[in-house]
């Protein structure tokens, strides 16, 4: 069976390396009729430097600090036929080099090859539907309810195993129809990983924690109205139970999701946005756990003020989001109320904060309120500084919190171009700075008094080029 999936990889890898000769013979050799193709790579180079961050789902901090490399290289190949059939294929690898950590010896190189992106385009069905079918990536709206298939790999990949169908509704106005399993582990891979890739964990197991994601989406665009666009939305998911790594058994869930986003241009300088989602559905009982309902809910409310004639373009958001809680982890109640807990459904990444999200097991956002100023402004043509800042709060005190308050979260961006088009229509090399930190609240406790860990920290330097 190992020897099939490397027989299988190897024809993939094969599959890009074809396209790419193709791409070039096509250069000087007359295409035949019907048929294109292309094929690229990516590189991205990341280190981060953590220190003092909080202890996940738990009100402690942890006074450790870690500093590492990674390394993610990507190459795709595509071939199109007409404008109507289609087929795409990435592979990936990323390996890290661990500086200071518990356990240096994860994801080293060469690490393991997997497909990133496998599918099939089949466009214009009847004049209304767009279908892709395979190994994607989706994003939907902001992002905050779609936008990762595979959490558990962290920002490796984003995949979704899905059917994708997007139907014309009216002339601007389209819906999106998708069908997806995740399951928790890739067995079309090709290498000897030095750390297990759990793809759906929300707890780490021994070595897997066995939870499958599977999931049904009608996600609306409404776009009749010029300044007034929308969406609505509908998602079912189920989780499945899952183990940690002592063996401890996890109830699954199934729940249903149902938003709207409102877009709203006021005038030519001011902009607002609204969304809003509520969550209702079953915990499974387990052990002394009896089923729970589900009822959940979600809010975002931001408006914005830019000015585009301006020196510098300044953009100034102010804006609140909300994360409805429960006193109880989702792991340990015993009576059988209510679960008040968000669920981030297929959201489960770093979003909008890599400190903020250490909070949380495996990027389960839940239990926030995060009123916060955004203001960014663009010193030179496609460089781009971005400040935001806010307090964090908890909406209920969970984990034995005996106060509400996480902290005050400042992070600071600048994006900027190094090099444009130096291999033709590609080529491109950009480059990215992140800092944050996290002045922790009454929230977490502070029990180490040898060790400063008032404050949490994080940095990133980070280069991508693409050939």
């Amino acid at each position: 069976m190992r020897y099939m999936r490397k027989l299988f990889v190897g024809m993939m890898l094969a599959m890009v390396v074809s396209a790419a000769f193709a791409q070039k013979a096509a250069e000087t050799v007359e295409k035949k009729e019907g048929w294109d193709f292309d094929a690229g790579a990516d590189l991205r180079l990341r280190y981060e430097y953590k220190d003092n961050w909080m202890d996940k789902g738990k009100t402690s901090v942890s006074p450790l600090y870690e500093d590492y490399s990674r390394t993610r290289t990507r190459v795709w190949g595509k071939a199109t036929y007409g404008e109507d059939l289609g087929a795409y294929l990435r592979l990936g690898n990323e390996f890290r080099d661990y500086r200071n950590s518990p356990d240096d010896d994860k994801n080293k190189f060469p690490d393991e090859l997997f497909i990133d992106n496998l599918y099939f385009d089949f466009k214009n069905l009847g004049d209304r539907v767009d279908l892709r079918i395979g190994r994607q990536d989706i994003k939907e709206g902001a992002g905050r309810l779609v936008s990762d298939g595979t959490p558990g790999d962290g920002s490796r990949s984003a995949y979704f195993n899905a059917v994708l169908a997007k139907v014309k509704m009216l002339e601007k106005s389209d819906v999106d129809l998708m069908a997806t399993w995740n399951p928790y582990r890739d067995d079309a891979t090709m290498g000897n990983p030095h750390d297990e890739y759990d793809l759906t964990k929300i707890k780490s197991g021994d070595p897997y924690s066995k939870m499958d994601e599977k999931g049904l989406m009608a996600y609306s665009h409404y776009n009749e109205i010029k300044d007034f666009p929308m969406e609505f939305y509908w998602i079912w998911k189920q989780e499945t139970r899952f183990y940690d790594s002592a063996g401890v058994r996890y109830p699954g869930r199934d729940f249903h999701t149902l938003g709207t986003r409102l877009m709203p241009k006021i005038n030519d300088k001011l902009s607002a946005e609204v969304e809003t989602a509520v969550q209702g559905g079953k915990v499974d009982s387990q052990g002394s756990m009896k089923e729970r309902d589900i009822f959940a809910y979600m809010g975002y409310a931001g408006l914005t003020y830019s000015e585009k004639e301006v020196v510098l373009k300044p953009k100034l958001t102010g804006a609140v989001l909300y994360l409805s809680g429960d006193e109880d982890s989702y792991y340990k109640t015993t009576d059988g109320s209510t679960d008040n807990g968000w669920n981030p459904v297929f959201n489960r990444t770093t979003w909008f904060s890599e400190i903020a999200s250490g909070m949380y097991d495996q990027y389960r956002w839940s239990n926030l309120i995060y009123p916060h100023l955004e203001t960014a402004i663009e010193p030179y043509e496609k460089h781009a500084v971005k400040l935001q800042a806010g307090p964090m709060f908890a909406a209920e005190k969970d984990n034995g919190a005996t106060d509400n308050y996480r902290g005050l979260f400042t992070q600071l961006r600048y994006d900027f171009p190094l090099l444009s088009k130096v291999f033709g229509k590609r080529g491109d090399l950009t480059g990215a700075v992140v800092g944050e930190v996290m002045t922790y609240g009454d929230y977490y406790a502070h029990e180490t008094a040898s060790v400063d860990e008032d404050a949490g920290y994080f940095l990133r330097f980070e280069l991508n080029a693409k050939f």
